[in-house]
């Protein structure tokens, strides 16, 4: 009897504070909201909000964080891709690698017809899943932006750099 009121009591005294935050306990906590910055690209490169992201692989906080699951979808598809291209690449050193032991014995380096068409092949394959993985990452970003809603749209800026083409008026005092 006594383990199961103990056990009654400790499953009620952490049922009764579970799914309080700390701004509850604290008055002076104030909660802050944030929230998702629409995303720009300009120059071949993305900029979430103000700041230029130094990769696609950037995009995953924003993306993960709209929880949008056509978005997501998308995001993991280009993981998927890249990887499938990043291990495509590695087909060359395997192919000298496992013919490294034969070349010796015969004293010749390797076949040179067979390895520039494992090359060639190589590069088709990893080009043909990187333009596919750009393409699902080109997607994902045009949904969370339609997902962001019209709002959140218009205070879109132009960004302008040295590489950018345009007029400019510039007036000095």
């Amino acid at each position: 009897m006594k383990t199961f009121l103990t056990t009654l009591f400790l499953s009620i005294s952490f049922s009764i504070f579970a799914q309080k935050d700390s701004a509850y306990y604290n008055p002076n906590i104030t909660r802050k909201l944030y929230y998702l910055k629409p995303l720009q690209k300009i120059n071949g490169s993305y900029f979430y909000g103000e700041r230029r992201l130094s990769g696609y692989n950037s995009l995953e906080v924003p993306f993960f964080e709209l929880n949008d699951p056509e978005v997501n979808f998308h995001y993991r598809r280009y993981k998927t891709f890249t990887g499938i291209g990043q291990a495509i690449g590695f087909i060359p050193t395997i192919y000298i690698l496992a013919t490294l032991q034969k070349n010796l014995n015969r004293q010749t380096r390797y076949y040179s017809g067979t390895y520039l068409s494992i090359i060639g092949a190589t590069l088709v394959g990893n080009l043909t899943c990187t333009l596919i993985g750009k393409s699902h990452i080109k997607k994902a970003a045009i949904k969370y932006n339609q997902a962001l809603g019209p709002n959140n749209m218009s205070n879109l800026q132009l960004k302008t750099d040295e590489n950018s083409l345009g007029l400019a008026f510039r007036y000095n005092f």
